[in-house]
């Protein structure tokens, strides 16, 4: 213990401490569910350890990464969506022992640590079942697998094709990486150090993965090509779509638009701050970087660029979710070229321009948060000397993440509204109705987990026309004013409801505790 704590293995330090950060965030940082996607893959993977599970023509159905590990915790622990969220966990553990692993002795692992654990969306999908943070320790494993192709071909062809394969399971983003051992071999080959017998490896595991998963959709589904069709088949218009929009539409979503969306969704900073080892290190093309390199420049481009549909073009929307898989590799990089823009007068004035550019965009927003994030970490880097500089970088990237915390649990108050379901639910045996929100619908289920009485007794607003026919006597009504926030297109569902109620109910009791507003209200009399 004392050696792995000296200072002579700074990496083993650096991981315990970002390892004992992320455990700790994960511990305290969980606000909930998102009653979003996330529903689905709880249910799922609950759904699949219980035998009852099916591959359907929905695509999620199909993304056993995304479900089945998670799914298996959930059988082990209970189905609780703070214990099922520690897939994540270990996905970005895992994610960072890697890249501390090939990390060269020479960069500061504690700068990686550093920029892996501060990113807030990074962190926020962390205490989250998404397939995003599942696939963080695909696409690590990816160049870290090919980091190793001239010591161990073999193996490092099984830990790239493995990174492809329980990645596309997992999601169909991986893709983005697909042409990386191409990019590799062009690059082996004009360094003339192409090794065959990994290349060949990739070739032969590639074909038997590929024919085993082609093959099981065959028998399956009489078509090999199956989950392509249920992927072009779940495209739906929204107001996130950009094709049925027209050519201007997408030309700004594949022109400005990622910029804004990098720069209000706080990743602006990974991504210029990895500029200077994506510059030097592609002149040099020196391993591990090169491989990193060229899979950050993928991803970006891909993220860029990429269609949802392969029908036809409709770039797709840049959920901030979607981008944080790029936060690990972005963290290498930064790492590997933290002393090359300090050292290079002209690349330290790019970066000092890029993040002025950065502070402009917030301020056009109104972000003055972000704006003033930015202009902060611009005022840190501007002196050439700056007393505990390292320290207030630490400072300004950590507050951020840590305020996160208290921002979503005051912002949601999830435990006051699993506590206020479940005691109205209780204490309304004489209530006919309890209409929620249609997303507490949605999700209640999970919320309610193995009470199916409970889940009955449940109804979405938006089913307001069906319960009117029911000509119901009392109405119990529980409002989460995090719809506001979170889902504001409710609004519409909201004033249809209030509109009822004022015109047919009398109010008998009204309760609020942090976001829930609770009433009772019985039918207004005809005499």
């Amino acid at each position: 213990m004392a050696t792995f704590l000296s200072n002579r293995n700074p990496k083993s330090l650096a991981l315990l401490a970002g390892s004992t950060f992320l455990f700790l965030y994960w511990l305290i940082g969980f606000d909930g569910i998102t009653f979003s996607d996330d529903v689905y893959y709880l249910l799922a993977g609950k759904k699949f350890w219980e035998g009852t599970m099916e591959a359907n023509a929905y695509h999620f159905s199909t993304r056993w990464g995304a479900y089945v590990p998670s799914g298996l915790i959930g059988w082990l622990l209970g189905f609780q969506a703070h214990r099922i969220s520690l897939i994540s966990l270990f996905s970005y553990l895992g994610a960072l022992a890697l890249l501390l692993k090939v990390l060269p002795h020479k960069s500061n692992p504690w700068i990686l640590v550093l920029w892996f654990s501060t990113q807030v969306y990074f962190l926020h999908f962390l205490t989250k079942v998404y397939p995003d943070s599942s696939l963080v320790f695909w696409v690590v494993l990816i160049p870290f697998s090919a980091f190793f192709r001239h010591e161990k071909p073999f193996l490092a062809a099984l830990g790239l094709v493995s990174g492809l394969f329980f990645g596309f399971l997992t999601k169909e983003t991986i893709v983005l990486l697909g042409p990386l051992p191409f990019l590799l071999y062009y690059f082996d080959r004009r360094n003339k150090t192409v090794k065959t017998s990994f290349y060949l490896s990739i070739l032969g595991i590639g074909l038997f993965f590929a024919a085993s998963y082609l093959g099981y959709f065959w028998v399956e589904f009489g078509d090999p090509f199956y989950r392509i069709t249920s992927i072009n088949a779940g495209h739906y218009i929204s107001e996130f779509t950009y094709a049925d929009k027209g050519i201007w539409s997408i030309l700004r979503r594949i022109s400005y638009l990622p910029i804004l969306t990098f720069v209000e969704r706080g990743y602006w900073l990974w991504i210029i701050l990895a500029f200077p080892a994506l510059s030097w290190q592609w002149k040099k093309q020196t391993t591990p970087f090169l491989e990193f390199s060229i899979a950050a420049i993928l991803l970006l481009i891909g993220f860029w660029l990429m269609t949802s549909t392969l029908e036809f073009y409709n770039p797709i929307y840049l959920n901030p979710r979607h981008l944080i898989i790029v936060v690990p590799i972005l963290a290498f990089l930064i790492t590997s070229g933290w002393e090359v823009w300090q050292a290079n007068p002209k690349m330290r004035r790019m970066i000092l321009a890029l993040i002025l550019l950065g502070v402009g965009i917030s301020l056009f927003q109104g972000d003055f948060k972000m704006a003033g994030f930015q202009a902060t970490f611009f005022l840190l880097i501007l002196p050439q000397k700056l007393p505990f500089r390292s320290l207030l970088i630490v400072l300004i990237l950590a507050i951020p993440a840590l305020y996160s915390i208290f921002y979503q649990h005051k912002l949601k108050s999830y435990p006051t509204l699993l506590s206020t379901l479940k005691e109205e639910v209780i204490n309304s045996e004489n209530q006919e109705v309890i209409l929620v929100n249609n997303f507490i619908d949605f999700s209640k289920e999970v919320l309610l987990e193995g009470d199916s009485i409970a889940q009955s007794k449940l109804a979405g607003i938006e089913k307001i026309d069906s319960i009117q026919q029911l000509n119901p006597s009392r109405i119990l009504v529980i409002i989460y004013r995090y719809y506001q926030h979170a889902y504001p297109k409710e609004q519409v569902d909201v004033d249809a409801l209030e509109n009822w109620l004022s015109t047919e109910f009398v109010l008998l009791e009204e309760k609020e505790k942090d976001q829930i507003w609770v009433r009772s209200f019985e039918r207004k009399s005809t005499q």
